[in-house]
């Protein structure tokens, strides 16, 4: 009998964030239509867990394969080849989902010094831009784990 798979930290933590950021919108419409006031800071709040939201939920659809891929190579190459051509792009995309997350830390670091913060928050800017290279970081993860060693996985569970 298999096991179910337990759900990755990411499942988690995008729900999280959606629910937060749904509960926030909601009552700033309540507030707003129905008390004729508004909450000054919830649509920063809810602009800025989006950006955490997509980076965080693209390493999650790593795991669940539901990236847009071009499939027009697959289609082109000799099947005997396919995997080694998809082994390829999988450390491509890692390399460069790496290299993002750098330059991402980078620049979230600068701003955390340089003082920056939002306006209505009072939120230090280095904190909101590092869900982007953190959201980056567990996708090259992820890709490792999931698209790159599947391949060896797979291939000796083949030779058995």
């Amino acid at each position: 009998m298999e096991k179910p798979m337990k759900k990755p930290i990411e499942a988690y933590a995008s729900f999280a964030i959606l629910l937060i950021m749904t509960l926030v919108m909601f009552a700033a419409v309540v507030s707003r239509y129905v008390f004729n006031s508004s909450i000054v800071w919830a649509e920063e709040l809810s602009r800025y867990l989006f950006v955490w939201f997509v980076f965080i939920s693209a390493s999650y659809a790593v795991i669940t394969k539901a990236h847009i891929r071009v499939e027009a190579l697959n289609m082109i190459i000799p099947k005997k080849i396919r995997p080694y051509v998809n082994l390829i792009g999988s450390f491509i995309w890692m390399l460069f989902s790496l290299y993002i997350s750098y330059l991402g830390f980078q620049y979230a670091f600068n701003l955390y010094k340089q003082n920056a913060t939002s306006a209505a928050l009072n939120l230090p800017m280095g904190v909101v831009y590092l869900g982007i290279p953190i959201g980056y970081f567990l996708m090259a993860i992820r890709i490792f784990v999931v698209e790159i060693l599947d391949v060896f996985v797979k291939r000796k569970e083949g030779e058995k």
